[in-house]
């Protein structure tokens, strides 16, 4: 049986936070004391894509509306192409590992439902992960790497001014806007990772740079296949 398709698609919510950097942007963080002078505008843009595509991981969180839907997101992502963390489109989510060549996807009623399979075998199975074959994975996640997403985010060059030095996390934060009224927040010390893009009240920010980690597999009493939910 291949798996048919899963409540949220992780194409659709890639499309959705490549949205989240366009669009006119909310009022933002309270201005913070100052940061020392504002950035070089012309060199922020090569530099944050610098930062960004030599990062070894970093957490994404992110709370979206596209095209009608709402789309929400929490995952940690490294270069090596690991995840975890949890998806949602409308409201159905989905919690997926990827770690040391494997993936992973914790089984829950909304899953079942989904796939087409007994609900009856959630007082069994719900809370353990269905390990999902090499063949399926890639197509599962709908090629979404952290490479792959930074790339398309950096694909294009941004115009920036500099607005005002604010506070993101404890962290002084240069806001920056778009000729089309975007917002995004860069670092003011260290390197200039992207700390913030919103859209009104919609948001994607990356914490945890070069920080984060993802957890080792499940143990084998925790991971059940295909086979097992089909019976």
């Amino acid at each position: 049986m291949k798996i048919r398709h899963l409540p949220a698609a992780p194409a659709a919510i890639v499309a959705a936070l490549l949205v989240a950097g366009c669009g006119g942007g909310g009022p933002g963080p309270a201005a913070t004391a100052s940061a020392g002078p504002p950035p070089n505008v012309a060199a922020l843009p090569k530099q944050v894509r610098s930062a960004m595509t030599k990062a070894a991981s970093v957490h994404i969180s992110a709370a979206l509306t596209q095209g009608g839907d709402d789309v929400s997101l929490d995952m940690t992502m490294t270069r090596s192409g690991d995840m975890s963390g949890g998806m949602a489109l409308n409201h159905a989510p989905v919690v997926v590992l990827v770690t040391r060549g494997q993936t992973y996807v914790k089984v829950t009623s909304a899953l079942l439902k989904s796939q087409h399979l007994p609900t009856a075998a959630c007082q069994l199975m719900c809370g353990k992960y269905l390990k999902v074959p090499a063949s399926q994975a890639k197509s599962m996640l709908g090629g979404m790497t952290l490479t792959s997403l930074l790339n398309d985010m950096t694909s294009s060059k941004p115009h920036w001014t500099y607005v005002r030095t604010v506070t993101v996390d404890g962290q002084p934060t240069w806001q920056m806007r778009d000729t089309d009224g975007s917002m995004a927040y860069v670092a003011a010390h260290g390197p200039p990772y992207l700390l913030r893009l919103t859209k009104g009240s919609q948001h994607l920010d990356f914490t945890l740079w070069n920080a984060a980690t993802i957890p080792p597999p499940p143990p084998a009493s925790q991971v059940v296949d295909i086979s097992q939910l089909e019976q």
